[in-house]
């Protein structure tokens, strides 16, 4: 099942790549609409190259290397990146999207990992609420407390039932109704990971309605085994 799933969720952006493609030279069209589809194909394939180069560093980590590039960083920078990026996707889905700080937190460790583990946050959030509310909306929200900072993902959508949060959490497994859903492929499990590698945790909670997904890094703390 696992192998299945992995394998379902790295073929399908690459089968979007192709028809794209595809698309694009079954009939002639002008220089501008090429363009168009060909950076299309580039942001495609680079998201691709983001979630290998995601699973690549957790089987590093895996297997024990010492190479995970941790840093200090201010992690509300980490935040509005990744609201800057969906803020257009969310308005094109009719999704209002917003964010809350309180200043900068500074956080040490692998800042690339974090953020792609909020970018799948917000993904899961902004396509799941989508067709669950009349409103639909998401806050991207990055304060510090409880001895780190705390960043977390709520939206008004039909969230996930209680006895099925600790499932989605783990390695490459999606529930079935997911299984239309374009997506990264990995995740809750890669924000798990990722939670535990900073000696962290990944909570999903209620969010009445919706799903609250709270990702706890501590400000410094231990890499832990995965």
């Amino acid at each position: 099942q696992v192998s299945d799933n992995i394998a379902h969720d790295l073929k399908t952006p690459l089968t979007r790549i192709r028809n794209r493609v595809e698309a694009a030279l079954a009939q002639h069209r002008s220089e501008a609409e090429y363009r168009e589809a060909l950076q299309a194909t580039i942001e495609e394939a680079d998201h691709l190259i983001r979630t290998f180069n995601a699973l690549l560093m957790i089987a590093r980590v895996e297997a024990g290397s010492s190479d995970a590039a941790f840093c200090a960083f201010d992690a509300s920078e980490v935040g509005r990146d990744v609201f800057e990026l969906y803020e257009p996707l969310a308005e094109e889905a009719g999704v209002r999207l917003d964010l809350v700080t309180n200043g900068p937190v500074t956080v040490d460790g692998n800042r690339e990992l974090i953020s792609q583990a909020l970018a799948n946050l917000v993904d899961n959030a902004v396509k799941y609420v989508v067709d669950a509310s009349a409103a639909p909306r998401v806050m991207i929200s990055i304060v510090q407390g409880g001895g780190g900072v705390v960043l977390s993902v709520a939206d008004n959508g039909s969230g996930v039932a209680e006895s099925e949060r600790k499932r989605v959490t783990e390695r490459f497994v999606r529930l079935e109704e997911s299984r239309s859903k374009p997506g990264a492929g990995l995740g809750l499990s890669l924000v798990s990971a990722v939670a535990r590698l900073h000696g962290g945790a990944l909570v999903l909670d209620d969010n009445k309605p919706g799903l609250l997904a709270v990702l706890r890094i501590p400000v410094s703390g231990p890499v832990h085994a995965l």
